[in-house]
Protein backbone atom coordinates (compact mmCIF):
# COMPACT_ATOMS: atom_id res chain seq x y z
CA UNK A 1 0.00 0.00 0.00
CA UNK A 2 1.19 3.33 -1.07
CA UNK A 3 1.78 5.91 2.04
CA UNK A 4 -0.72 8.80 1.81
CA UNK A 5 1.36 11.78 2.89
CA UNK A 6 -1.54 14.95 2.77
CA UNK A 7 -2.70 16.33 5.95
CA UNK A 8 -6.38 15.08 5.11
CA UNK A 9 -5.88 11.58 4.28
CA UNK A 10 -2.19 10.78 6.00
CA UNK A 11 -4.48 8.06 7.72
CA UNK A 12 -6.24 5.92 5.10
CA UNK A 13 -6.51 3.11 6.91
CA UNK A 14 -8.33 4.59 9.62
CA UNK A 15 -10.86 5.62 7.29
CA UNK A 16 -11.74 2.17 5.77
CA UNK A 17 -14.02 -0.51 7.47
CA UNK A 18 -12.32 -3.02 5.38
CA UNK A 19 -8.54 -2.18 6.57
CA UNK A 20 -9.69 -2.63 10.30
CA UNK A 21 -11.77 -6.01 9.95
CA UNK A 22 -8.05 -7.23 8.43
CA UNK A 23 -7.09 -5.74 11.78
CA UNK A 24 -10.03 -8.14 13.78
CA UNK A 25 -8.51 -10.88 11.42
CA UNK A 26 -4.81 -10.65 12.44
CA UNK A 27 -5.40 -10.81 16.10
CA UNK A 28 -7.84 -13.71 16.12
CA UNK A 29 -5.18 -15.33 13.78
CA UNK A 30 -2.71 -14.79 16.46
CA UNK A 31 -2.36 -17.70 18.77
CA UNK A 32 -0.28 -15.48 21.48
CA UNK A 33 -2.36 -12.62 21.19
CA UNK A 34 -5.58 -15.28 21.93
CA UNK A 35 -3.73 -16.39 25.12
CA UNK A 36 -2.95 -12.97 26.56
CA UNK A 37 -6.20 -11.78 25.71
CA UNK A 38 -7.84 -14.44 27.23
CA UNK A 39 -8.75 -13.32 31.19
CA UNK A 40 -8.66 -9.40 29.39
CA UNK A 41 -12.32 -8.39 28.24
CA UNK A 42 -12.04 -4.98 27.14
CA UNK A 43 -13.15 -2.38 24.77
CA UNK A 44 -10.01 -0.33 23.65
CA UNK A 45 -10.28 2.79 21.68
CA UNK A 46 -7.62 4.03 19.25
CA UNK A 47 -7.71 7.25 18.79
CA UNK A 48 -5.83 9.59 15.66
CA UNK A 49 -6.22 13.84 15.06
CA UNK A 50 -9.24 13.10 12.43
CA UNK A 51 -11.29 9.92 14.07
CA UNK A 52 -11.17 6.32 16.30
CA UNK A 53 -12.02 3.53 16.14
CA UNK A 54 -13.11 0.41 18.89
CA UNK A 55 -12.51 -2.54 19.56
CA UNK A 56 -13.98 -4.91 21.32
CA UNK A 57 -12.24 -8.28 22.72
CA UNK A 58 -13.75 -11.06 24.91
CA UNK A 59 -12.35 -14.27 26.02
CA UNK A 60 -9.41 -13.83 23.71
CA UNK A 61 -11.12 -12.86 20.62
CA UNK A 62 -11.47 -9.59 18.92
CA UNK A 63 -15.46 -9.47 18.60
CA UNK A 64 -16.22 -6.28 16.84
CA UNK A 65 -14.55 -3.20 15.54
CA UNK A 66 -16.74 0.37 14.57
CA UNK A 67 -16.09 3.88 14.54
CA UNK A 68 -15.86 5.76 17.36
CA UNK A 69 -16.16 5.60 20.93
CA UNK A 70 -18.16 2.44 22.03
CA UNK A 71 -22.19 3.53 23.44
CA UNK A 72 -20.89 2.00 26.63
CA UNK A 73 -17.21 3.82 26.33
CA UNK A 74 -13.74 2.81 26.05
CA UNK A 75 -12.11 0.64 29.10
CA UNK A 76 -8.46 1.88 27.44
CA UNK A 77 -8.11 4.80 25.12
CA UNK A 78 -4.43 4.55 22.72
CA UNK A 79 -4.14 8.28 21.62
CA UNK A 80 -1.38 9.60 19.71
CA UNK A 81 -1.15 11.79 16.40
CA UNK A 82 -1.54 10.99 13.36
CA UNK A 83 2.17 10.93 11.98
CA UNK A 84 2.76 8.01 15.47
CA UNK A 85 0.05 5.82 13.76
CA UNK A 86 1.46 6.30 10.69
CA UNK A 87 4.90 4.79 11.95
CA UNK A 88 2.82 2.07 13.65
CA UNK A 89 1.56 0.98 10.34
CA UNK A 90 4.53 1.13 8.87
CA UNK A 91 6.34 -0.77 11.37
CA UNK A 92 8.61 1.98 12.52
CA UNK A 93 7.56 2.00 15.95
CA UNK A 94 5.14 -0.27 18.64
CA UNK A 95 3.75 -0.54 21.99
CA UNK A 96 6.96 -0.12 23.91
CA UNK A 97 8.89 2.35 21.75
CA UNK A 98 5.74 4.84 21.65
CA UNK A 99 5.20 4.81 25.28
CA UNK A 100 8.54 5.80 26.33
CA UNK A 101 9.41 9.44 27.12
CA UNK A 102 11.28 11.21 24.49
CA UNK A 103 11.54 8.36 22.02
CA UNK A 104 7.20 8.07 20.90
CA UNK A 105 3.61 10.37 21.32
CA UNK A 106 1.73 7.52 22.28
CA UNK A 107 -0.24 7.54 25.42
CA UNK A 108 -2.80 5.91 27.21
CA UNK A 109 -6.28 7.27 28.86
CA UNK A 110 -8.52 5.32 31.00
CA UNK A 111 -7.27 1.91 32.95
CA UNK A 112 -3.72 2.18 32.16
CA UNK A 113 -2.85 0.26 34.80
CA UNK A 114 -5.08 -2.24 33.11
CA UNK A 115 -3.06 -1.88 30.17
CA UNK A 116 0.27 -2.56 31.55
CA UNK A 117 -1.03 -5.94 33.31
CA UNK A 118 -2.21 -7.10 30.10
CA UNK A 119 0.84 -5.44 28.15
CA UNK A 120 1.64 -8.77 26.35
CA UNK A 121 -2.20 -8.38 24.60
CA UNK A 122 -1.72 -4.43 23.80
CA UNK A 123 1.97 -5.16 22.57
CA UNK A 124 0.71 -7.42 20.57
CA UNK A 125 -2.46 -5.55 19.50
CA UNK A 126 -0.81 -2.56 17.98
CA UNK A 127 1.45 -5.22 16.23
CA UNK A 128 -1.57 -6.36 14.24
CA UNK A 129 -2.23 -2.74 12.82
CA UNK A 130 1.80 -2.99 11.95
CA UNK A 131 0.87 -6.29 9.43
CA UNK A 132 -2.98 -5.89 7.97
CA UNK A 133 -3.21 -6.38 4.81
CA UNK A 134 0.52 -6.97 4.06
CA UNK A 135 2.07 -9.95 2.68
CA UNK A 136 4.05 -12.14 5.02
CA UNK A 137 7.68 -10.60 5.40
CA UNK A 138 10.29 -12.97 4.26
CA UNK A 139 12.80 -13.69 7.04
CA UNK A 140 16.28 -13.19 6.92
CA UNK A 141 19.20 -13.02 6.02
CA UNK A 142 20.48 -13.29 9.47
CA UNK A 143 23.61 -12.45 10.78
CA UNK A 144 26.29 -15.13 11.08
CA UNK A 145 26.12 -18.16 13.77
CA UNK A 146 29.42 -18.42 16.04
CA UNK A 147 31.91 -20.66 15.64
CA UNK A 148 31.26 -24.30 17.61
CA UNK A 149 34.77 -25.31 17.63
CA UNK A 150 36.53 -23.10 20.18
CA UNK A 151 37.88 -25.30 23.41
CA UNK A 152 39.01 -22.85 25.76
CA UNK A 153 37.82 -23.72 28.52
CA UNK A 154 35.84 -21.44 30.73
CA UNK A 155 35.55 -21.23 34.54
CA UNK A 156 33.36 -20.26 37.16
CA UNK A 157 35.33 -18.90 40.46
CA UNK A 158 34.13 -16.79 43.29
CA UNK A 159 35.79 -14.02 45.07
CA UNK A 160 34.83 -11.46 47.76
CA UNK A 161 33.93 -8.31 46.76
CA UNK A 162 32.77 -5.67 49.61
CA UNK A 163 31.81 -8.05 51.46
CA UNK A 164 29.58 -9.83 48.88
CA UNK A 165 30.48 -13.79 47.61
CA UNK A 166 30.65 -12.72 43.84
CA UNK A 167 30.59 -15.02 41.15
CA UNK A 168 32.51 -14.87 37.62
CA UNK A 169 33.59 -16.74 34.33
CA UNK A 170 36.91 -16.31 32.82
CA UNK A 171 38.57 -18.12 30.03
CA UNK A 172 42.04 -17.37 28.45
CA UNK A 173 44.89 -15.59 28.91
CA UNK A 174 46.46 -12.00 27.45
CA UNK A 175 45.00 -8.43 28.03
CA UNK A 176 42.23 -8.58 30.46
CA UNK A 177 38.69 -7.76 29.10
CA UNK A 178 35.90 -7.18 31.63
CA UNK A 179 32.52 -7.47 30.94
CA UNK A 180 29.51 -5.58 32.86
CA UNK A 181 26.25 -7.08 32.01
CA UNK A 182 22.88 -5.23 31.08
CA UNK A 183 20.02 -4.51 33.95
CA UNK A 184 18.85 -7.81 35.14
CA UNK A 185 20.91 -9.88 33.02
CA UNK A 186 24.34 -11.69 34.35
CA UNK A 187 27.54 -13.68 33.06
CA UNK A 188 25.29 -15.91 30.51
CA UNK A 189 25.13 -12.48 28.67
CA UNK A 190 28.46 -12.69 27.46
CA UNK A 191 28.99 -16.55 26.49
CA UNK A 192 29.90 -15.88 22.98
CA UNK A 193 32.46 -13.40 23.70
CA UNK A 194 33.88 -15.41 26.21
CA UNK A 195 34.22 -18.44 24.14
CA UNK A 196 34.45 -16.39 20.65
CA UNK A 197 37.95 -14.16 22.11
CA UNK A 198 39.22 -16.28 24.55
CA UNK A 199 42.09 -17.27 21.76
CA UNK A 200 43.62 -14.10 22.43
CA UNK A 201 42.57 -12.51 25.47
CA UNK A 202 41.52 -13.11 29.24
CA UNK A 203 37.92 -12.34 28.80
CA UNK A 204 36.27 -12.03 32.21
CA UNK A 205 32.25 -11.73 33.03
CA UNK A 206 31.08 -10.58 36.29
CA UNK A 207 27.64 -10.86 38.14
CA UNK A 208 26.74 -8.15 39.37
CA UNK A 209 24.98 -7.88 43.30
CA UNK A 210 21.54 -9.75 43.33
CA UNK A 211 22.14 -11.01 39.62
CA UNK A 212 22.60 -14.23 38.46
CA UNK A 213 24.80 -16.35 41.76
CA UNK A 214 26.52 -13.17 43.35
CA UNK A 215 24.51 -12.16 47.18
CA UNK A 216 21.86 -9.25 46.63
CA UNK A 217 23.69 -6.51 49.05
CA UNK A 218 22.35 -6.73 52.67
CA UNK A 219 20.15 -3.51 51.94
CA UNK A 220 19.01 -4.92 49.10
CA UNK A 221 19.47 -4.29 45.28
CA UNK A 222 21.39 -1.30 44.10
CA UNK A 223 19.08 1.65 42.53
CA UNK A 224 22.25 3.53 41.54
CA UNK A 225 24.92 3.21 38.52
CA UNK A 226 27.26 4.38 40.62
CA UNK A 227 26.93 1.60 43.39
CA UNK A 228 27.59 -0.55 40.50
CA UNK A 229 30.67 1.15 39.24
CA UNK A 230 31.99 1.36 42.74
CA UNK A 231 31.45 -2.67 42.90
CA UNK A 232 32.57 -3.16 39.62
CA UNK A 233 36.30 -1.11 40.51
CA UNK A 234 36.51 -3.15 44.50
CA UNK A 235 36.22 -6.30 41.66
CA UNK A 236 38.67 -5.37 39.52
CA UNK A 237 40.64 -5.03 42.67
CA UNK A 238 40.33 -7.55 44.13
CA UNK A 239 41.56 -9.71 40.82
CA UNK A 240 44.60 -7.65 40.55
CA UNK A 241 43.77 -6.15 37.32
CA UNK A 242 45.71 -3.36 36.18
CA UNK A 243 44.74 -1.29 32.53
CA UNK A 244 42.34 -3.42 31.57
CA UNK A 245 39.66 -2.80 28.40
CA UNK A 246 36.10 -2.78 30.16
CA UNK A 247 33.02 -3.54 28.04
CA UNK A 248 29.45 -2.92 29.06
CA UNK A 249 25.92 -3.29 27.67
CA UNK A 250 23.27 -1.14 28.33
CA UNK A 251 23.77 -0.49 32.02
CA UNK A 252 26.86 -1.99 31.77
CA UNK A 253 27.32 0.38 28.70
CA UNK A 254 26.50 3.29 30.50
CA UNK A 255 28.41 2.23 33.83
CA UNK A 256 31.83 1.94 32.06
CA UNK A 257 31.71 5.66 30.76
CA UNK A 258 31.34 6.32 34.26
CA UNK A 259 34.51 4.35 35.26
CA UNK A 260 36.76 5.63 32.66
CA UNK A 261 35.81 9.48 34.12
CA UNK A 262 36.63 8.24 37.17
CA UNK A 263 39.72 7.15 36.35
CA UNK A 264 40.37 8.97 32.49
CA UNK A 265 43.88 6.84 31.66
CA UNK A 266 42.80 3.81 33.93
CA UNK A 267 41.58 1.47 31.09
CA UNK A 268 43.52 0.59 28.21
CA UNK A 269 40.15 0.54 26.07
CA UNK A 270 36.79 1.08 26.91
CA UNK A 271 33.86 -0.23 24.84
CA UNK A 272 30.44 0.90 25.35
CA UNK A 273 27.80 -1.37 23.86
CA UNK A 274 24.14 0.54 23.54
CA UNK A 275 25.40 3.22 26.10
CA UNK A 276 25.28 6.49 26.62
CA UNK A 277 26.00 9.00 29.54
CA UNK A 278 22.18 10.34 30.07
CA UNK A 279 19.19 7.98 29.90
CA UNK A 280 15.87 9.30 30.73
CA UNK A 281 14.07 7.32 28.70
CA UNK A 282 12.49 4.78 31.24
CA UNK A 283 9.07 6.01 33.04
CA UNK A 284 8.25 5.76 36.48
CA UNK A 285 4.28 3.92 35.50
CA UNK A 286 7.17 0.91 33.67
CA UNK A 287 8.86 0.40 36.82
CA UNK A 288 6.38 0.45 38.91
CA UNK A 289 4.50 -1.84 36.79
CA UNK A 290 7.40 -3.84 36.56
CA UNK A 291 6.77 -5.42 40.02
CA UNK A 292 3.25 -6.25 39.16
CA UNK A 293 3.41 -8.01 35.45
CA UNK A 294 7.61 -7.80 34.95
CA UNK A 295 7.69 -11.29 33.13
CA UNK A 296 5.01 -9.71 30.33
CA UNK A 297 6.91 -6.33 29.93
CA UNK A 298 10.39 -8.18 29.99
CA UNK A 299 9.16 -10.12 26.79
CA UNK A 300 7.99 -7.33 25.16
CA UNK A 301 10.52 -5.19 25.71
CA UNK A 302 13.41 -7.43 24.67
CA UNK A 303 11.71 -8.79 21.67
CA UNK A 304 10.94 -5.10 20.42
CA UNK A 305 14.85 -3.96 20.88
CA UNK A 306 15.61 -7.45 18.77
CA UNK A 307 16.98 -6.68 15.50
CA UNK A 308 15.64 -8.21 12.01
CA UNK A 309 19.08 -9.89 11.45
CA UNK A 310 19.45 -11.76 14.51
CA UNK A 311 17.55 -15.26 13.93
CA UNK A 312 14.48 -17.02 15.89
CA UNK A 313 16.64 -18.87 18.12
CA UNK A 314 19.25 -15.83 19.19
CA UNK A 315 16.23 -14.19 19.64
CA UNK A 316 14.17 -16.29 21.83
CA UNK A 317 17.77 -16.51 23.34
CA UNK A 318 17.27 -12.71 24.02
CA UNK A 319 14.01 -13.09 25.62
CA UNK A 320 14.42 -15.73 27.86
CA UNK A 321 17.65 -14.45 29.45
CA UNK A 322 15.74 -11.55 30.71
CA UNK A 323 12.85 -12.98 31.90
CA UNK A 324 15.09 -15.09 34.42
CA UNK A 325 15.60 -11.82 36.70
CA UNK A 326 14.01 -11.01 39.65
CA UNK A 327 11.46 -8.15 39.08
CA UNK A 328 12.71 -6.03 41.70
CA UNK A 329 16.78 -6.63 41.01
CA UNK A 330 15.37 -5.24 37.35
CA UNK A 331 13.18 -2.25 38.48
CA UNK A 332 16.08 -1.19 40.58
CA UNK A 333 18.40 -1.33 37.82
CA UNK A 334 16.29 0.59 35.15
CA UNK A 335 15.82 3.06 38.04
CA UNK A 336 19.78 3.79 38.27
CA UNK A 337 19.47 3.77 34.41
CA UNK A 338 16.33 6.03 34.18
CA UNK A 339 18.23 8.31 36.53
CA UNK A 340 21.94 8.70 34.64
CA UNK A 341 23.48 11.69 33.92
CA UNK A 342 27.29 11.90 33.10
CA UNK A 343 27.56 14.84 30.40
CA UNK A 344 28.91 17.07 32.88
CA UNK A 345 32.35 14.25 33.47
CA UNK A 346 32.80 12.43 30.34
CA UNK A 347 34.74 14.83 28.34
CA UNK A 348 37.45 14.30 30.66
CA UNK A 349 37.70 10.46 29.93
CA UNK A 350 41.40 9.57 28.30
CA UNK A 351 41.05 6.18 27.24
CA UNK A 352 40.32 5.21 23.80
CA UNK A 353 36.20 4.95 23.78
CA UNK A 354 34.35 2.90 21.15
CA UNK A 355 30.48 4.19 21.03
CA UNK A 356 29.04 0.60 19.79
CA UNK A 357 25.32 0.03 19.31
CA UNK A 358 23.10 -1.96 16.63
CA UNK A 359 20.87 0.34 14.57
CA UNK A 360 17.41 -1.69 15.40
CA UNK A 361 18.07 -0.43 18.77
CA UNK A 362 15.30 2.07 19.40
CA UNK A 363 16.40 2.59 22.96
CA UNK A 364 19.69 4.26 22.21
CA UNK A 365 19.20 6.06 18.76
CA UNK A 366 22.00 7.05 16.88
CA UNK A 367 21.81 10.92 17.62
CA UNK A 368 21.86 10.34 21.28
CA UNK A 369 25.17 8.24 20.63
CA UNK A 370 26.36 11.28 18.62
CA UNK A 371 25.82 13.50 21.22
CA UNK A 372 27.89 11.11 23.64
CA UNK A 373 31.20 11.01 20.93
CA UNK A 374 30.86 14.59 20.46
CA UNK A 375 31.17 15.11 25.02
CA UNK A 376 34.37 12.63 24.63
CA UNK A 377 37.34 13.57 22.40
CA UNK A 378 38.70 11.22 20.05
CA UNK A 379 36.05 8.74 20.91
CA UNK A 380 34.43 6.41 17.82
CA UNK A 381 31.35 4.94 16.72
CA UNK A 382 30.97 1.27 15.37
CA UNK A 383 26.85 -0.02 13.98
CA UNK A 384 26.12 -3.13 13.59
CA UNK A 385 23.47 -3.66 10.62
CA UNK A 386 19.85 -5.17 11.68
CA UNK A 387 21.16 -5.72 15.45
CA UNK A 388 19.44 -4.75 18.31
CA UNK A 389 20.01 -3.78 21.85
CA UNK A 390 21.94 -7.39 22.76
CA UNK A 391 24.62 -7.52 20.36
CA UNK A 392 26.61 -9.97 21.63
CA UNK A 393 23.68 -11.95 21.70
CA UNK A 394 22.37 -11.32 18.61
CA UNK A 395 25.05 -10.78 16.65
CA UNK A 396 27.97 -12.60 18.21
CA UNK A 397 30.28 -12.63 15.47
CA UNK A 398 30.59 -9.24 13.78
CA UNK A 399 30.02 -8.38 17.82
CA UNK A 400 33.33 -10.25 18.78
CA UNK A 401 35.10 -8.66 15.66
CA UNK A 402 34.59 -5.20 16.43
CA UNK A 403 35.82 -5.54 19.92
CA UNK A 404 38.83 -7.68 19.06
CA UNK A 405 39.96 -4.59 15.92
CA UNK A 406 39.81 -2.19 18.54
CA UNK A 407 41.11 -3.63 21.46
CA UNK A 408 44.19 -4.70 18.97
CA UNK A 409 44.77 -1.41 17.70
CA UNK A 410 44.58 0.50 21.14
CA UNK A 411 46.91 -1.85 22.64
CA UNK A 412 49.78 -1.35 20.03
Amino acid sequence: MSKVTSASSALEEFEQESWWETVLAELNGDSQWGEAAKYFPARIEFRSDQTSWTIDTRDGRAVSARRGTHPQGADITIAAPDAEWRRVIDGDTDWFRGTSPGLGSITVEGDGVAAMRNVKAMWRLLGALSVAGKPTAEPGPYSADPATDRHTAITGRYVEVAGLRTYYEEAGDGIPIVCIHAAGQDTLMYRHVLEGLSDEFRVISIDAPGHGKTLEPPHGAFRSISDHADFNEAFMTALGLENPVVVGCSMGGNMVLELAARRPDFYQAVISAEGSDYTPTVSDTLLEMLLLNGAQILEGWSESMTGHRTPPQRAREVVWQLRRVCPEVIAADLTGYAGFDRRDQVGGIKSPVLLLRGDADWLVPQDMVEQVAGRIPGSRIAVLEGTGHYPMIENPVEFNDTVRSFVRETSR
